[in-house]
Formats: structure tokens, C-alpha cells, sequence
């Protein structure tokens, strides 16, 4: 370490094997200046961070077939990089030559990326590069990971969309990738004697159960429910789910605000439920909505249009119908009693 200064050819001069378990050790001499030690810890973290360049690098080198490489690294005593990571950091360097690489943007977020389309991937990693260069450090890598998911997820939404749009043409019928309902339960009070003055059947038609199940419901094999469930009416509301073929995912709740009447407790929200069948996407990381929405009360068992309004942000292209609609929705297909197409 002539005039002070510190290389990579220095450091490695610094690594020693030690030991019968071949331990790789680093041996830092004595007296090494305040400015040493710091080259020195950047030096290692260029190795830290372009580790995966070397490993995908070393995979690709050499005229071996592959069943040769698999063999090696996967046979009794082997110490090297496992066979997974060796091919995922393969795929890396062919998929970013040398000349794709940005000199500021670690292995790790070029991996991120590697799923994207090329001008996608550029995109991420240009931004990264410009943030380097501006800040000093990229992006962190779980903001990289949270971008691409959330473009993927875009991608599948537009998919589903032509999807349904698809299968309506080969059916004949319009079917549905979203399906927004809102049973009109029947609940039956402990007396139908004096337990009716406050009961929906005073308000509009209500179904039993058994009816609602039977229903054929638009939806197409790709396709999310939202369907919304009274506290009293939440083991029904699982069995029409599961009648109309969805699977329960998640749910929400309606916060209104003042308290209702109930049995055991003055019910203060409702349940609006998530199920799915086939294959939907869900919200990218970040982009989910919390689950619990305040809204004021509206007519007797009228729905906020915040919760339509965010059903439309999560599937924006998606053909999608409303149940039991109490009135026109602009863009929604709709189906009730009191509703009138858009």
C-alpha cells in the first residue's frame, strides 16, 4: 500500500485461507490509516454488490455442456454457489451484457427487473442510474421489487380485460370480469310478529338464501367478486360465495357513522367480501386500498360509491357488472330491481 493508498489487487493480497474448513478471512495489517480502512470498505462493497456479476459470469465461462456444470456444483462436498443461483445470475448476465449494466446500479437490481420487457427494465434501471448519480446510492432494492410488481400486475389487470372481453365474443353472452353485488338478504328476526318494523322487507323485495344461491351469475372464469354481507348474514353470504364459484380471499369494512340496531351489539359497519376465481391479480405492494372505509349512511341499504369507485381503480379496464343495483353506473353494467343501464 505505497503513498497510502488502497486497491482491490491490495485487498485481496489481504485474504487469507485459514484453517482445515477452508475459511476465507480477511486480515487487515496493523496501522492502516482512517483513509485506508475506508477504501477499503468500498472496495468490499463493490464486491458485495457485484457478487451475482461474478457468479453469472464464472457459469457461462468455458466450453462444458451444461449436464458437466450441474454436476459439479451439485455433487457431495461442493462449497460454491448453489445451482439455483447459479442459473438465475446466468440469466442476469446474458440478459444484461456488459454494455446493459449500469456502472451505479448494484447486481441485485438488475435482477429485479430481469422479468420485465427490455424497454421496461431500461426504464428501472436508467432511473436508478439518475438517482445515483444525484444522491450518491440508487434506489433501495425493495422499492425496485415494489415498481416491477406493480407493472406486472397492471400488465395481468389488461390481460384479464381482453380475456373477458374474449370469452364474451365466444360465448354469445357478455360475461364478466368483475362482479359488484349486494344481496337483498332475508334475515328473519327472532318474531316476525315484533321483529319487523325495522326489517329490509319493508323497504324492498328481499330473497331467501336459497334463491340467491341458484342464481347465474354473469362472471367469467377469470373473475373477482365483491360481494357485500350484514354482520347477522355473514355464514350465508360465505355460501352464496361459494355457490356462485369463488373462493373467499379477503374483505373490508364499511365504517358508518352513527350506529344501526343489532342483537348483540348496535352494528356500526358492514362487510364487503373478496372472492375469486381463476386467476386475478391482486393490488400491487403498496397500491392496496385500507381496510376500513368511513362513510355516511345513505338510503335504507345504499351502498357509498367510494367502494365502486375503488373496485373501478383496482380493475380499470375489466368488464364489470353490478348486481342488485339500485341505479345506474357510468361504465358498469348493471342488474336490479331499481337500475337502469349507463
Amino acid at each position: 500500500m505505497p503513498d497510502g493508498s488502497m486497491t482491490a489487487h491490495d485487498l485481496d493480497d489481504l485474504f487469507r485461507w485459514r484453517g482445515e474448513a477452508r475459511e476465507r478471512v480477511l486480515e487487515l495489517p496493523r496501522g492502516m490509516s482512517l483513509k485506508q480502512w475506508r477504501e477499503a470498505g468500498q472496495i468490499i462493497g463493490e464486491l458485495h454488490r457485484g457478487v451475482g456479476w461474478l457468479v453469472g459470469e464464472w457459469w457461462l465461462y468455458g466450453p462444458w455442456d451444461e449436464a458437466d456444470r450441474v454436476a459439479t456444483v451439485t455433487a457431495d462436498g461442493w462449497s460454491g454457489p448453489a445451482l439455483t443461483t447459479c442459473k438465475l445470475a446466468a440469466q442476469c448476465c446474458k440478459t444484461f451484457p456488459k454494455a446493459r449494466r449500469r456502472a451505479l446500479v448494484p447486481y441485485s437490481h438488475h435482477l429485479e427487473v430481469l422479468s420485465l420487457s427490455t424497454v421496461e427494465a431500461d426504464q428501472l434501471l436508467d432511473q436508478a442510474q439518475q438517482k445515483a448519480c444525484e444522491t450518491g446510492n440508487p434506489p433501495a432494492v425493495r422499492a425496485v421489487r415494489n415498481e416491477v410488481k406493480r407493472r406486472k400486475r397492471k400488465q395481468r389487470e389488461q390481460e384479464l380485460a381482453g380475456a373477458t372481453e374474449a370469452a364474451s365474443a365466444e360465448l354469445g353472452s357478455k360475461v364478466f370480469g368483475v362482479v359488484y353485488a349486494d344481496p337483498p338478504w332475508r334475515f328473519e328476526p327472532y318474531s316476525r310478529d315484533t321483529g319487523m318494523d325495522r326489517a329490509a322487507d319493508n323497504h324492498y323485495p328481499t330473497e331467501p338464501v336459497e334463491r340467491i344461491c341458484a342464481m347465474q351469475v354473469p362472471a367469467a372464469d377469470d373473475a373477482v367478486l365483491f360481494l357485500w354481507a350484514t354482520t347477522p348474514m355473514l355464514p350465508q353470504a360465505l355460501t352464496v360465495m361459494e355457490a356462485w364459484g369463488f373462493t373467499y380471499k379477503s374483505h373490508c369494512v364499511w365504517r358508518k357513522d352513527h350506529d344501526g340496531t343489532g342483537y348483540w351489539f348496535r352494528n356500526r359497519h358492514e362487510l364487503l367480501l373478496v372472492g375469486t376465481r381463476g386467476n386475478v391479480p391482486a393490488p400491487a405492494p403498496g397500491e392496496q386500498y385500507s381496510s376500513v372505509i368511513e362513510a355516511a349512511l345513505g338510503r335504507h341499504s345504499e351502498k357509498p360509491a367510494a367502494f365502486a369507485e375503488m373496485i373501478e381503480e383496482m380493475f380499470p379496464n375489466v368488464p364489470a357488472v353490478e348486481l342488485f343495483a339500485r341505479g345506474p353506473r357510468l361504465g358498469w353494467a348493471v342488474w336490479g330491481n331499481e337500475a337502469v343501464s349507463a
